[in-house]
């Protein structure tokens, strides 16, 4: 049986554009034994994608990183798929010995892979799912699958339960970012756009996001004008994704809950500042997306006037007809 470790990426949104490759990588390979190593937060999201036969548990400081070289040790691989670009993801293959590591090259790292990657231009210029099949030996199909997710069935009976007192259309709004305020639609524009949908549809705004970003979900709750229920950092990623799907549509900036919305099958409205669609769009067909920038790049840093100015030139009245479309199609 031929053993393939996958060292995964470690962002909501990356691990999401990887999982098409992977899947094409167990269909290629039906008979291989697929370990995922991941870091906690992701390990959850990769336990509800069927392709990996185990999830591994990557962890930090000296004492993890022995525990996790024991645990890549005890599956015995024969070939490590390196998806991140960083010297540590390389590292802990190469110190548990497996044969043949595979990731892109640079980064200071070149010393320790058999095998490294050159992304020709096309790929390079493509979207980033395109990446992963390279890096696979893989040829990225026209049309990418979704992702093939399964929600367990504990969060969809608990969020079911949670959600049945809130009005159809169900409206999700995801205000935060990982990246921070480059990433953001202004505040007041998620108070204004909330109002006008609870008042012109009749339906209920469910907040979402992590713990760090409670204050900015209750600022919008407390706003706001109409029925709101805030599940920021009252969720597990299980339950989350149990949340978008019981959605009719999804509000969101560019963000890994953006892509985990647009995995799980609900119309998402994508908000992007001066990021790159192109390169990091949500996969699938079901998703619009909002822009207002002449500029288009794949990084942008955590808070650039230019990408807040940008995100702020999207007005809530666009918004609202987008989602409303949406919720008629």
């Amino acid at each position: 049986m031929q053993r393939i470790l996958i060292v995964s990426v470690s962002w909501i949104g990356d691990v999401i554009m990887s999982m098409p490759a992977v899947q094409a990588l167990r269909e290629a390979l039906p008979d291989a034994r697929l370990c995922l190593l991941a870091k906690p937060g992701m390990a959850a999201l990769w336990k509800l994608h069927a392709a990996p036969d185990a999830v591994l548990l990557q962890e930090r400081g000296c004492a993890g990183i022995a525990r996790t070289i024991r645990r890549i040790r005890a599956e015995h691989p024969d070939t490590a798929y390196i998806l991140p670009h960083s010297f540590r993801s390389a590292f802990l293959p190469f110190l548990a010995g497996v044969k043949t590591r595979v990731g892109a090259a640079g980064h200071s790292r070149d010393w320790m892979l058999t095998r490294r990657m050159q992304e020709p231009p096309d790929v390079a210029a493509g979207h980033q799912v395109g990446e992963y099949y390279h890096l696979f030996g893989l040829d990225r199909p026209e049309r990418v699958p979704a992702p093939v997710l399964s929600i367990p069935d504990e969060a969809a009976v608990t969020i079911g339960a949670r959600v049945a007192a809130c009005d159809a259309p169900r409206i999700g709004f995801i205000p935060g970012a990982a990246r921070g305020p480059s990433k953001q639609w202004p505040k007041a524009h998620f108070i204004e756009l909330g109002t006008r949908l609870c008042r012109e549809t009749g339906g209920s705004i469910i907040l979402m996001g992590s713990v760090a970003e409670q204050a900015l979900c209750r600022d919008i709750r407390e706003g706001m004008q109409g029925a709101v229920t805030d599940f920021s950092g009252s969720t597990t990623l299980g339950e989350w994704a149990a949340l978008l799907a019981a959605c009719d549509v999804v509000v969101a900036n560019d963000s890994g809950g953006m892509h985990l919305a647009s995995a799980v099958g609900t119309p998402v409205v994508a908000l992007y500042g001066t990021t790159d669609p192109a390169k990091t769009g949500p996969l699938g067909t079901r998703h619009t997306i909002l822009q207002n920038s002449p500029l288009r790049a794949r990084d942008v840093a955590r808070d650039a006037r230019e990408a807040r100015r940008c995100l702020a030139a999207i007005p809530p009245s666009q918004v609202c007809e987008a989602v409303q479309a949406a919720l008629r199609a």
